[in-house]
């Protein structure tokens, strides 16, 4: 019998979790290596699979193993290294390891939709010596054969394409095909990597970078001394300035590839920190790959080839660059660390910060945690001494002059609008100065819900169990979890009454407002719903075009106001009213970063509209204390038993006939009761707070752990007692260490 190889096949079913054995043929012996994505025959069909073990022991009869069908692409698309980090999330998030591989990987691979591209290019076969006659023939009879000539002629240490030279000499390829023909030019095919381009800065304030005070080169020399030692040290670095965040990392990076250092960036979203990205992508160029979800198949898969062929040293990019396939990693850095964005909301559900502690364990790498107002639970270890504790752009940093508005005066004073008396003055003082005004609501549409003011009942969507939101452009009432709209109905649905209306705010209905306020102002709004026009809008406020801006956290785009001095909070309320244990940190982040917005600005004011101006989340916000924040926050987490002092598993269980999810939810809950003694506390079961979506009923229990170790035991149990035998049509989910508990 041949060699035999070990494989996970692309099929992400429970039963098929495991690696098979699969014989290899006599044509692909000492060519497969881990990593390598393979054909395999499955039940009565071929499938991709990956290599994750070679010259393996059989697990079953010889007789019994299938042989390898054939390769799909000749180089491993990871090696060992990347294979125990896979391994490792899947064991720890309870995923599937083939989600984990899919997730990691350039999307289109297993179902063979990309490749390197090839491109034809043309040269010159005359000596150096016959150019000059063969162009004075060409003058004559054929000008644009002469163009083409002598282009290639005046380029011919550049590799032209067939393509860009008939463009050069506007004409068709066939003018340079009766070039090869007449055995002038030799045409040949090579590969090209798809590289994204980025559009230039537009400005020199964009393109303009903060110095950097004594202290901050000293905070820059104490973590490059531990990449330069291959210390695996982790920094936790709280920065107040975001224009500081490009010196600093270029100093950091220069130091480091000089070194042949190879290091990691992660950004929560690509938008917001699309100035800091050109910045980046502008200066290192051909050194540095991005890797996120914007790009095509073909530039994710090029840019993850040309990391593996050592062409770049700097990976850049979302979540998923976290698995850049570098073989000298010696630096990762996660900016703005405390993102919700770095947890995966569909499975594999980890969290790339988290994954990054395993890596950088794993490849004795230096990890650096940016944030300007940390997670509790970063900032907790950072006290316990787990990360070291450091500070950038804390000398001179101006904060912008703030104010609390209480809207609960604003009703008292008889102001029933949106908008206090404070803003509205503030806003007319901005137009007759010929000064913008930002204004941020995180509630798009005209109204978050439909109401009859007879009976009181609120228009749902179908699908799910939350209210529909009111568009009042489309004159549509939309869903924003599935996307189902439906028209408004003239009359209640519950008693027949035609007292029906659109309640709550929401940026359309803002914008009405000015509108009716300011008249003759230039104002717009920028949510999701608009997404396309977006660009043209950020673009048009900051050319001047358009006086007023109302938007969601799309406005939080980092180093693109270079001259707004005023930004006003609509209500700081939203966030903190969510049924969230993370609520008041999630407010005190939110309100920080858009403040941080106007940081070190001329004469510049925030406003912040709250009907609860004296929680501690705002107020710490408002006088820029985080330090105050954090110790008022983690007192209420300790007396709660909520992270950092536990671990949570959030169990979800769902399926389209409520009974049944209901059943089987409380038949879960019964039988962890028989096991108390594993966990501090169980909450539940009992249904979603968004009970229903995309026409699936949700319930959940929630698990508090004290040890890591219990909380393993119990999930074990549970999957083998429920998930192993789940019902048709009931989905048992495991969120570990969940952010969204809706």
């Amino acid at each position: 019998m041949g060699k035999v190889l070990k494989a996970i096949v692309d099929l992400p079913l429970r039963e098929l979790n495991k690696e098979f054995d699969y014989l290899i043929p006599a044509e692909l012996e000492n060519k497969l290596e881990i990593g390598h994505l393979i054909k395999v025959p499955f039940s009565n069909r071929k499938v991709s699979a990956f290599v994750t073990e070679v010259d393996a022991e059989a697990e079953i009869a010889p007789e019994k193993i299938k042989k390898v069908s054939g390769l799909i692409y000749d180089r491993p698309f990871f090696d060992q290294n990347l294979l125990n980090l896979f391994r490792w999330i899947a064991a720890y998030y309870h995923s599937y390891l083939i989600q984990v591989i899919k997730a990691a990987l350039p999307p289109g691979i297993t179902e063979n939709k990309v490749s390197r591209k090839k491109l034809k290019y043309i040269k010159l076969k005359a000596e150096a010596d016959e150019h000059q006659e063969i162009l004075a023939k060409l003058n004559k009879r054929a000008p644009k054969q002469y163009l083409i000539y002598s282009y290639l002629l005046a380029n011919k240490n550049k590799s032209i394409t067939l393509k860009k030279a008939a463009e050069y000499a506007e004409t068709s390829r066939q003018t340079v095909y009766r070039l090869i023909e007449k055995d002038l030019l030799e045409v040949y095919a090579d590969y090209i990597d798809r590289i994204p381009e980025l559009e230039k800065l537009e400005s020199e304030s964009a393109a303009e970078t903060a110095s950097l005070s004594e202290e901050d080169h000293q905070v820059i020399d104490k973590i490059f001394a531990s990449v330069l030692a291959s210390k695996p040290d982790k920094f936790l670095l709280e920065s107040s300035h975001h224009k500081q965040r490009f010196s600093f990392l270029k100093e950091l990076i220069d130091k480091s590839i000089s070194e042949a250092k190879e290091l990691i960036i992660l950004v929560p979203e690509i938008d917001k920190d699309l100035v800091l990205i050109k910045k980046l992508k502008a200066y290192y160029q051909d050194k540095i790959a991005l890797l996120h979800s914007q790009l095509s198949q073909g530039e994710r898969f090029d840019a993850w080839r040309r990391i593996q062929r050592s062409e770049v040293s700097i990976a850049l990019g979302a979540r998923s660059a976290i698995f850049a396939p570098f073989n000298n990693l010696k630096l990762i850095i996660i900016l703005e660390e405390n993102n919700h964005s770095y947890k995966q909301q569909e499975h594999p559900l980890y969290h790339a910060r988290q994954v990054a502690v395993r890596r950088q364990k794993e490849s004795k790498a230096v990890l650096v945690l940016e944030a300007d107002s940390p997670s509790i639970e970063s900032r907790y270890f950072a006290q316990e001494n787990k990360y070291q504790l450091l500070k950038l752009g804390q000398k001179d940093n101006k904060q912008p002059k703030t104010e609390l508005i209480d809207l609960k005066k604003e009703v008292e004073a008889g102001n029933l609008s949106d908008l206090s008396q404070k803003l509205k003055d503030k806003i007319q003082l901005n137009l007759a100065k010929k000064q913008k005004t930002l204004l941020f609501l995180n509630r798009r549409g005209y109204g978050n819900y439909v109401i009859c003011k007879k009976c009181g009942y609120v228009i749902k969507c179908d699908n799910c169990d939350i209210s529909l939101h009111y568009h009042k452009n489309e004159q549509k009432l939309s869903c924003h979890y599935c996307g189902s709209q439906k028209n408004i109905a003239e009359k209640c649905p519950e008693c027949g009454s035609s007292f029906i209306s659109p309640a709550g705010i929401g940026t359309e209905n803002i914008v009405k407002q000015l509108e009716e306020i300011y008249p003759t102002a230039q104002i717009k709004r920028v949510d999701s719903d608009i997404k396309h026009k977006a660009e043209k809008i950020f673009n048009d406020f900051k050319n001047g075009e358009i006086d007023i801006l109302v938007g969601t956290q799309m406005i939080i785009k980092h180093d693109f106001y270079p001259e707004l001095n005023f930004l006003g909070v609509i209500s700081a309320d939203t966030a903190l009213n969510s049924s969230d244990f993370r609520a008041s940190e999630s407010t005190f982040q939110l309100l920080s970063e858009l403040k941080s917005l106007l940081a070190n600005k001329k004469e510049s004011e925030f406003f912040i509209q709250s009907f609860k101006p004296d929680h501690f989340s705002i107020k710490s916000a408002a006088d820029s204390n985080y330090d105050n924040f954090f110790k008022q926050e983690l007192a209420l987490r300790k007396e709660r038993n909520y992270p950092p002092f536990c671990r949570l598993v959030n169990i979800i269980i769902q399926g389209v006939e409520e009974k049944k999810v209901a059943d089987k939810a409380l038949k879960i809950s019964s039988f962890l009761d028989d096991w108390g003694e594993y966990y501090a506390e169980k909450l539940g079961a009992v249904p979603a707070a968004i009970k229903k979506i995309r026409n699936k009923y949700r319930w959940q229990i929630i698990l508090k752990f004290k040890s890591f170790r219990n909380r393993e035991y119990i999930i074990q149990l549970l999957e083998k007692k429920f998930k192993a035998k789940a019902e048709f049509k009931i989905e048992i989910r495991i969120d570990v260490d969940p952010y969204k508990m809706l």
